[in-house]
């Protein structure tokens, strides 16, 4: 009978995902194509190893097998409709894979995480920043990732997952690859009998990844002007209104400095975090009593290295935030890595962690309508964006500082 019962409380739960989903998509859905997630389908193989070059291949390679014009605004939009929706099913079979794999002592816990896992991810990648970008594909190819390491099923297609997802955007190396290798790690540790097996994959998740992101940073930007050219013809032809991202093109194709064209954005990224750090406070200090929980309960020096991976992981995104101005898309990789890597640990059953979310399961039951203002407020942020945070932060800096455009 309790087996019936949570069975149908699973379902329950996705029945209401998918409905946000559907809410998501009619709220917060533009209709339209930023033109940095237009730009990047004028890079293409066609030209040699380029960066970003994969999604371009395909669109040429698709162009010409079908007896239409696909090099087109129309078809890329159909590409990320396309791309949305798998993103959609991946996120469903991410919850029915962790819903499967935790113990029934953990099934509310791993529900609660995942509650403000999904508030933040579905609305993220409809927004007119982030629909059709670069980070769905890599998103989507760390879920399979995900996926794969919970059910401990052919993992040896993380290598060639990764592989792609380092071709279609080398950034993947700091922004996602951290949790992939952060579990991988985990298992050689703890996966005694299959050591070797997950050392192989980690070298190699690692690795390949790694390999493309230096050849992309410091051996790619060798292109001369007539490429520079045809790919800003392309880019204009493939954009909603003729206009591509000319500091895309020229960093990725000539190898120019577009620092001094990010200026205004560096200033946004100042302005938000001033204002966003405090407003996210009480998430902040939430995350940091689970963190420390987690770490108090580490007896040895094996569970004192995993502790510290595990909560280390996100600092590959000091490159970024440091050198790059999409804060709103770094604040939710750090998001999407505390949460999902709780999830995943939860469904391999690590013990710290049942202990850790235990406790704070019987805090938050103990405190429902507390909690459950904590889930409210959380709709303030949502949806993040790409450079800037929010759009709460974005109109509170704007009546502090003024519009900036």
């Amino acid at each position: 009978m309790k087996k019936v019962l949570s069975v149908r409380s699973n379902r329950i739960y996705l029945y209401a995902v998918m409905l946000y989903m559907v809410l998501c998509v009619l709220i917060y859905w533009d209709h339209r194509l930023d033109i940095m997630n237009t730009t990047v389908y004028a890079f293409s193989y066609k030209y040699g190893l380029m960066p970003r070059g994969v999604l371009g291949s395909f669109l040429l390679l698709y162009d010409s097998v079908v007896p239409f014009d696909a090099i087109s605004y129309n078809t890329i939009y159909f590409i990320s409709e396309i791309a949305t929706a798998i993103l959609f099913v991946m996120l469903l079979w991410f919850i029915i894979a962790v819903f499967s794999r935790v113990s029934d002592r953990q099934l509310v816990a791993a529900k609660g995480i995942m509650a403000p896992f999904i508030l933040i991810s579905i609305p993220f990648f409809v927004t007119v920043d982030m629909f059709g970008r670069l980070d769905v594909f890599l998103i989507i190819l760390t879920l399979f990732c995900l996926i794969l390491i919970i059910y401990e099923k052919a993992e040896w297609l993380i290598i060639p997952a990764v592989t792609l997802a380092g071709l279609i955007h080398e950034g993947f190396v700091f922004m996602n690859l951290n949790i992939i290798l952060v579990l991988l790690l985990y298992k050689c540790v703890f996966k005694k009998e299959r050591r070797r097996y997950y050392i192989i994959i980690l070298a190699l998740t690692f690795i390949l990844p790694s390999v493309i992101f230096l050849y992309c940073e410091f051996f790619s930007h060798n292109f001369d002007e007539a490429v520079y050219n045809e790919c800003f013809a392309l880019a204009e032809k493939v954009s909603f209104d003729n206009i591509p991202h000319r500091e895309v093109l020229l960093h990725e194709i000539l190898g120019a400095d577009v620092a001094g064209l990010e200026v205004i954005y560096r200033i946004w990224n100042f302005e938000d975090s001033v204002i966003f750090l405090p407003l996210f406070s009480p998430y902040i200090v939430l995350m940091v009593a689970v963190f420390r929980r987690y770490a108090k309960s580490a007896k040895n020096p094996t569970d004192k290295f995993i502790t510290f991976i595990v909560l280390a992981g996100p600092l590959t995104l000091v490159p970024e935030l440091i050198l790059k101005c999409d804060y709103g898309r770094y604040v939710y990789a750090i998001l999407f890595y505390y949460l999902a890597i709780f999830l995943v640990l939860l469904a391999l059953r690590d013990k710290r962690v049942e202990e850790t979310v235990s406790v704070w399961k019987g805090i938050v039951l103990r405190h429902k309508v507390l909690s459950l203002l904590g889930i409210a407020y959380l709709f303030v942020f949502i949806p993040f964006k790409g450079y800037r945070i929010c759009d709460i932060v974005t109109f509170i800096t704007e009546q502090i500082w003024g519009t900036m455009t």
